[in-house]
C-alpha cells in the first residue's frame, strides 16, 4: 500500500540555533542563559558544560545548505538567537547578527527551501533574567521589540514564523519545576509567566499582521496525546485534565482566545493566574495561522488523590523507549492529529519536530547504520499520510534533526538525532543511512 503525500507537502528538517550553531562568542552575540548557567550548574546540562561546542552551523551553514539540497529538502525550520540580535539589552541592535541570518535566509531561498523560523527556541538572553525574567510585564515589550526587528529585517523572505518553541517546557517548567533556565521553582509565578508569554504571543502576531507580510505566523507546541490508564471514569477524566494542563494551556488561548474550561474549573490554577486573566485573553486575542506540533511520544494518565489536579503521568510499559526516554508510539501521531483537528478545526497543522535517538557510542562507522531511524520515520509518516487521507490539513513534516545536536538539558552530545552525523573532533559531516531513505521518500512523494 502506498501512503502518499500532496504535491505541495513540505518535507523538511528542524534544528535550533542553540543546538547546532556554536559561534557563541563571535559576531557580537550576547550571553544567553546556557552560556551563563552551564558553568555554574553543570548538573543541569548532562555531559555538556560548554554551549559553544556544537556542530558549528554558524560557520558551516553554506555547505550545510548545499547538503540540504542534496537531500531534497524543500523546507528547513531553524531559530534566531535573540542574543545575536539584542546582545546587551532591549535598546541596541547588533547589525552583525542581522547580517548573519540575512545571508543564511538568502542562501536557503536560493536553494528553493521554504523558511520556517522560531523567534525563541530556549536560548533566552541572560539580560532578560537580569531585568526580571518572564514574570515582569516589560517582557512582553522586550519580546515584541525583538520580533519587530526580525520581521522588518527578514520578513520579506521568511515563509513561516513561530513565536515560541515548546512553551510548556521552556516557559512553564522553567518556573514550576526548575527543569529549564532560569531554574526557578515557584508555583506562584509559573502560571503568571505562562500568561505573560501568551500576551507576548498575541502582541507579536498582531504586529506581524499589521506589517502586511505575506507569510504565516503561529507557535510550536509539544503535543502528547494522553490516554486513560483504564476505563475507570476517574482515569478518563484525568487524561482529559492532563491534556488541558499541557497542550491545552497554550493551544486554547492561541487558537480560541481563552484558557481551557477544565483549567478554569480548577481553583489551584485560577488562584495562580493574574486577576482577570481570562478576560484579558479575550480582549487581546488574535488567532494563530497554524498549529506547529512537536510529536515524540504518547502518554498515559491516571487518577490520583493528590489534592491538586488529581492526575498523574505514567509511562506505557508496553512500548519501547528510545535513549532519550520517549516511548516510541507511531500510532499516537494519528491520534494527536485527529485530536487537534477536532479541537481546533480548520487550522493547518505542521509536524514541526519528530525524531528518535540512540546513545552515542563513539563508533562513527557503526552509527551510520541507523535502520531504527528509518523504521521510525516510515511509521510516523504513514500515520501522517493516513491523517491527510482522513481530511486533516497536515501541510508539512520536519524531521528532528538535520545535524547531530546539543541536547541542552538532556546530556549534551550523548544522544544521536541527526540524519547527518557530525564528527565533532573535525566537524566533518557524514550522511547516515536514513539520509538516503528520506532522500528517496521525498523524491517519490510516498511511503511504502
Amino acid at each position: 500500500m502506498k501512503f502518499e503525500f500532496p504535491k505541495d507537502f513540505l518535507f523538511g528538517c528542524a534544528s535550533s540555533a542553540c543546538q547546532i550553531e556554536s559561534g557563541c562568542y563571535e559576531g557580537g552575540k550576547g550571553e544567553d542563559v546556557h552560556q551563563h548557567y552551564a558553568p555554574l550548574m553543570p548538573e543541569k546540562y548532562g555531559d555538556n558544560t560548554d554551549p559553544d561546542r556544537s556542530a558549528d552551523f554558524y560557520h558551516k551553514y553554506p555547505e550545510d545548505i548545499k547538503l540540504m539540497q542534496e537531500l531534497g529538502l524543500n523546507a528547513f525550520r531553524f531559530s534566531i538567537s535573540w542574543s545575536r540580535i539584542y546582545p546587551n539589552g532591549p535598546e541596541e541592535v547588533c547589525q552583525a547578527g542581522i547580517d548573519y541570518y540575512s545571508d543564511m535566509i538568502d542562501k536557503l531561498k536560493a536553494a528553493g527551501i521554504v523558511t520556517f523560523f522560531d523567534l525563541w527556541h530556549c536560548d533566552l538572553p541572560y539580560w532578560v533574567i537580569e531585568k526580571g525574567g518572564l514574570v515582569v510585564p516589560e517582557f512582553i515589550d522586550w519580546f515584541t521589540t525583538y520580533a519587530k526587528t526580525c520581521f522588518e529585517a527578514f520578513g520579506d523572505r521568511v515563509d513561516y514564523w513561530s513565536t515560541v518553541n515548546e512553551p510548556d517546557i521552556n516557559v512553564k517548567l522553567a518556573y514550576l519545576t526548575a527543569h529549564t533556565a532560569p531554574f526557578i521553582k515557584d508555583p506562584d509565578l509559573a502560571y503568571k509567566v505562562c500568561h505573560n508569554m501568551i500576551l507576548a504571543h498575541y502582541k507579536t502576531v498582531k504586529l506581524y499582521k499589521s506589517l502586511g507580510l505575506k507569510g504565516k505566523i503561529g507557535a510550536v507546541t509539544y503535543v502528547v496525546p494522553f490516554f486513560p490508564a483504564s476505563s475507570d471514569p476517574k482515569d478518563i477524566a484525568a487524561a482529559e485534565r492532563y491534556q488541558a494542563e499541557h497542550s491545552g494551556l497554550w493551544l486554547d488561548p492561541m487558537l480560541k482566545g481563552h484558557y481551557p474550561e477544565l483549567l478554569m474549573n480548577w481553583p489551584y490554577f485560577v488562584e495562580k493566574l493574574p486577576t482577570g486573566a481570562n478576560e484579558e485573553l479575550r480582549e487581546n486575542f488574535i488567532a494563530s495561522d497554524f498549529i506547529g506540533v512537536n510529536y515524540y511520544n504518547s502518554g498515559i494518565a491516571r487518577y490520583v488523590d493528590d489534592g491538586r489536579f488529581c492526575t498523574q503521568y505514567a509511562d506505557d510499559e508496553l512500548l519501547k523507549k528510545d535513549a532519550y526516554g520517549f516511548t516510541i508510539s507511531p500510532a499516537g501521531i494519528f491520534d494527536a492529529l485527529m485530536y487537534l483537528h477536532k479541537t481546533y478545526p480548520g487550522k493547518e497543522i505542521f509536524i514541526t519536530e519528530n525524531g528518535v535517538s540512540r546513545q552515542k557510542t563513539g563508533d562513527y562507522e557503526a552509527e551510520l547504520e541507523d535502520d531504527y531511524r528509518i523504521i521510525y520515520m516510515r511509521e510516523h509518516l504513514r500515520g501522517i499520510s493516513r491523517a491527510i487521507s482522513a481530511g486533516i490539513p497536515v501541510k508539512g513534516y520536519f524531521h528532528w534533526s538535520f545535524l547531530d545536536t546539543n541536547e541542552i538539558y538532556a546530556g549534551g552530545y550523548k544522544y544521536i538525532f541527526g540524519l547527518v552525523q557530525v564528527r565533532y573532533e573535525t566537524l566533518e559531516r557524514v550522511p547516515r543511512k536514513s539520509f538516503s531513505y528520506y532522500q528517496k521518500l521525498i523524491s517519490d512523494g510516498f511511503v511504502c
